[in-house]
């Protein structure tokens, strides 16, 4: 096949992924059968519906507020049950959008809501007449109009807002309530990701993924590999374009990316939308460098394409070594195995150094059958010495990120205890079941608590008083308690669709009524495992982590240090103790060696 002849490429299929795509963009008046196949229910989209059905039913006004954040489905669940429901695009239900704009290019978006739902406020009420709406509005959009002048005149929403919490980061009931002319769904409590008992899941995320790579004709993105990949592309075995479909096509690469993107949720706080996430499967298939590219030019550039291009623009590269393409490639890059060093991973980056036939090592460790042309470029770089000595860092880099993807069952290297044991805490949490938390109350974090400021001893805990300084140290007693809150309800559920991401932990002091909380998420849980294995915090812990010192400091303050202090020796071998105890009755001092 020529040049001349080439017809097309996977990438004009792909690029609908793109955010600045007009797919990307969802409108209430369309939903067309790009969107249709797209679409993948949620347990929020059942949760909404419900409630609209019921409203449609009600005999008094009903406004349903559907609210979140930025590009979280709000639009596209929407348009896709006024494609299902036909009275949705009657003047029965009012639908209005985004809260963001105004009609009226002289008045503010609060004005335009305040006026669009005038029905809806406490005058509007009183008149007995019936209305159904639904308002999909972003929380920071809300809470501006209820706090804005017009929330005066909306009291009975402000309230109803208020009393479900629906501006707090907590999670409440949003089942239909009767009784009210007020219902809610806020999309922003669902993540895109279960708990379970066992770990997380995502039938979303996989969902998604399988849209794209299905091996089914009615699926765009499959039809244009088939046409344009694999029957009417001279250089496909060389396209890592090609490549990259097949790879993410293939079960265990796409759980190991959701657990990339679940572990980045929680690790590292990113917000993930649908289209945030389309648009990153786009770019972990697409290098940046095809960009602006024709398809005919995507062609030329593969024909001749050296190991070191290949090498970058195949997906594992692409997962960790893009930060600028998204918040979510940026999110990733911190996640990346080459942060990850360990005795494993070390030794056999020496071993690279060392062996003549480095894919004897890729094969020893991975699976790597998948990719036939990289080691046929490997096995051709290994006999040019000068090329050998050039790539043999980024060959390096290509082992260790492919160990992610790719791992024998043998070699799983990149496991993290830590981070299971958290998810696995912050489930047990979820669900109310606090013998399960005995173990990080009991151990973890009294010894986190205990040494936060340098060791102390039995129920000793150290003290910050006064200039730091080398000879001594100052401890006072302290004995802490877990405090559970009984009043939390259990629940039995095995899988989680709405959950809180750090966990509430709170202590008592013996014989003092006070207490203190905290909440614990995963960088803070990280750090005080770290603590456990011995780790003392520095400055810039103590900086990032303020909440915890504030913690630790209401719980000193409740402890027995107004009775006794105690001055410790640091570098003394005999570890010489004294005394300074003050006695209520007498009122007096006492300075004594323990």
């Amino acid at each position: 096949m020529s040049v001349q002849s080439y017809s097309g490429c996977l990438v004009s299929t792909l690029k609908k992924c793109k955010q600045s795509s007009k797919e990307a963009v969802d409108n209430l008046e369309s939903f067309d059968s790009f969107k249709k196949y797209m679409h993948i229910s949620r347990t929020v989209e059942t949760e909404l519906e419900e409630i609209i059905v019921k409203s449609k039913n009600a005999e008094q006004s009903q406004l349903i507020l559907v609210c979140g954040g930025v590009g979280d489905g709000k639009s596209h669940t929407l348009a896709y049950l006024k494609s299902k429901y036909s009275f949705l695009s009657t003047t029965e239900f009012y639908i209005h959008n985004d809260a963001t704009e105004s009609f009226d290019p002289q008045k503010t978006s609060i004005q335009t809501l305040a006026e669009c739902f005038r029905d809806f406020s406490d005058e509007g009420l009183k008149s007995g007449a019936i209305k159904k709406a639904i308002l999909a509005i972003n929380l920071g959009a809300l809470n501006n109009f209820i706090d804005s002048d017009y929330g005066s005149q909306f009291s009975q929403l402000k309230n109803y807002v208020n009393s479900k919490k629906i501006l707090e980061s907590t999670i409440t009931s949003n089942n239909y309530d009767p009784n009210s002319h007020f219902q809610f769904v806020n999309f922003s409590d669902y993540y895109m990701f279960e708990l379970t008992e066992t770990g997380t899941k995502s039938d979303y995320l996989f969902g998604l993924i399988n849209k794209i790579t299905a091996p089914l004709q009615e699926n765009p993105f499959y039809k244009s590999y088939q046409n344009n990949c694999i029957n009417n592309c001279v250089v496909a075995e060389q396209c890592p374009i090609k490549k990259n479909y097949e790879l993410i096509a293939e079960s265990n690469i796409q759980n190991k990316v959701i657990d990339l993107i679940v572990k980045a949720v929680i690790s590292e706080k990113l917000i993930v939308s649908s289209r945030a996430f389309l648009n990153f499967i786009y770019n972990i298939l697409v290098a940046p460098n095809y960009e602006n590219l024709s398809d005919d030019s995507i062609m030329k550039v593969n024909m001749n394409i050296q190991i070191s291009e290949y090498i970058e623009r195949l997906l594992p590269f692409l997962v960790f070594a893009q930060p600028d393409s998204s918040n979510i490639n940026y999110a990733l890059s911190h996640l990346s195995p080459t942060n990850s060093r360990n005795e494993h991973i070390d030794q056999v980056l020496i071993d690279f150094k060392t062996v003549d036939d480095k894919t004897d090592l890729f094969h020893k460790y991975l699976n790597i059958d998948s990719l036939p042309y990289l080691f046929s470029l490997i096995k051709k770089y290994q006999k040019d010495e000068q090329l050998k000595s050039q790539l043999e860092r980024e060959v390096g880099k290509l082992f260790v990120h492919l160990s992610y993807f790719l791992n024998k069952e043998h070699w799983n290297v990149f496991h993290d205890p830590v981070f299971v044991k958290y998810v696995s805490y912050l489930y047990w949490s979820n669900i109310g079941n606090t013998g399960k938390l005995a173990n990080l109350y009991n151990i973890e974090l009294k010894e986190a608590i205990y040494r936060w400021n340098g060791n102390g001893f039995g129920t000793y805990i150290s003290l910050n008083v006064g200039q730091p300084q080398n000879s001594y140290k100052t401890l006072q007693k302290l004995e802490i308690q877990p405090l559970i809150n009984k009043d939390v309800a259990s629940c039995s559920e095995n899988q989680l669709s709405k959950f809180l991401l750090k966990i509430p932990v709170a202590f008592k002091v013996k014989n003092s009524v006070g207490s203190a909380a905290v909440e614990l998420d995963y960088s803070l849980y990280k750090l005080v495992t770290k603590i456990g294995e011995g780790y003392r915090p520095n400055k810039n812990d103590k900086l990032q982590f303020i909440n915890f010192v504030d913690f630790i400091n209401k719980l000193s303050e409740l402890g027995n240090g107004r009775e006794e202090i105690i001055f410790e020796e640091v570098h003394s071998a005999s570890k010489s103790r004294y005394s300074l105890s003050y006695d209520n009755i007498f009122e007096n001092y006492t300075f004594t060696v323990v």
